[in-house]
Order: structure tokens, then C-alpha cells, then sequence
């Protein structure tokens, strides 16, 4: 192996494990919702699962006149409901909107989901919007168990943004600097 492919390898390995170090955990998280006061963000009591959330974009093949090759191309853009759970709390934010959809009152928000790093740093945050519940799953109950009652939230989510870090969350809930 010539001298300097050699040396552009073992710098990319370097810079590859170097990331490593930036690799954020997936149990330091929060969820910011759009409230009715005000259209002002808050951060919403704590949850023990947020999933989903993705993106996907639809692959539409095209051929043209005689040519036999396919060729691909982007179609719709599909945004996947987001499902949170938590232990079952006082705070009933979730249910009322889930309430009001029910009844007919059709409230459509918007909101982030918050990954922090081990310093309290914001690394990465997706951003929904056009968001309403669709799915309520009150918790399982077992007079012969001990574990925590947990109910699950599912959101439809109207499009997505995300971006990278840089905020600090401050300890007070909704408080960044």
C-alpha cells in the first residue's frame, strides 16, 4: 500500500473514532409542546419512551422513451407518528388535547423532541409541526405486579425539521440560554 493512501487511511480512522466522542445517549431527552396559552412552548412532564418521528421519502421509478434503464427519482415525502410513553402522572396535558380531538375541536400543534448531552447541552432537536394526537393507551393494571403504570401517547406529525446543537437547557423547566 503506497505511503500516502496508508496515511489517509489511519487519519480517517482517527477522525472516525474521534466521533465517537460526540456519540449523544438516548436516555437524556425532552419533549417541548406548544400550549394553548399564549402558542408558548413548554416542556411537558417526563417520558420514559419517545419513538418515531422518522422521515421517509417515496423512490418513484421513471423510464423514458426506449430506454430500458430505470431511473429513480424523490416522490412524497411521508413524516412517521411519534409515540411517547410515561408513568402515569397528575399532569394531564396530553389526555385534554386527546379530549378536545375527540370532541371535535381540532387543535393542531407544534413541538421538539430535545436529546441533551451529559452536561445539560442541547445535541440535537427535531422539531414537528401540524402535530395532533390520534392514539391513547391508558396502562396495563395488575393488582399481582410492581411496576410503574404506564400510558402511551401517539401523535400525527404534519412535517419535520431538525437541527444540530448549541442551546443550553437551564434547569428551570422551558428556560434556555
Amino acid at each position: 500500500m503506497p505511503r500516502d493512501l496508508a496515511d489517509a487511511a489511519l487519519g480517517a480512522l482517527g477522525t472516525m473514532l474521534q466521533d465517537t466522542d460526540d456519540l449523544a445517549s438516548a436516555h437524556h431527552f425532552l419533549l417541548e409542546l406548544e400550549t394553548t396559552r399564549h402558542g408558548s412552548r413548554e416542556i411537558i412532564a417526563g417520558f420514559n419512551q419517545i419513538s418515531g418521528g422518522g422521515v421517509k421519502v417515496e423512490k418513484r421509478d421513471v423510464t423514458t422513451g426506449d430506454d430500458r434503464h430505470r431511473m429513480h427519482q424523490p416522490g412524497a415525502v411521508e413524516y412517521e407518528n411519534i409515540t411517547m410513553s410515561r408513568g402515569l402522572t397528575y399532569n394531564t396535558d396530553l389526555m385534554d388535547w386527546f379530549k378536545d380531538i375527540v370532541e371535535g375541536k381540532i387543535e393542531r400543534r407544534s413541538g421538539s423532541v430535545i436529546v441533551l448531552d451529559q452536561a445539560g447541552w442541547e445535541h440535537r432537536r427535531w422539531d414537528f409541526y401540524e402535530a395532533y394526537p390520534v392514539k391513547l393507551t391508558f396502562p396495563d393494571l395488575s393488582s399481582d405486579g410492581s411496576a410503574v403504570a404506564l400510558e402511551k401517547f401517539e401523535i400525527a406529525v404534519g412535517h419535520t425539521q431538525w437541527w444540530g446543537g448549541g442551546i443550553h437547557y437551564h434547569g428551570e423547566l422551558g428556560q434556555y440560554f
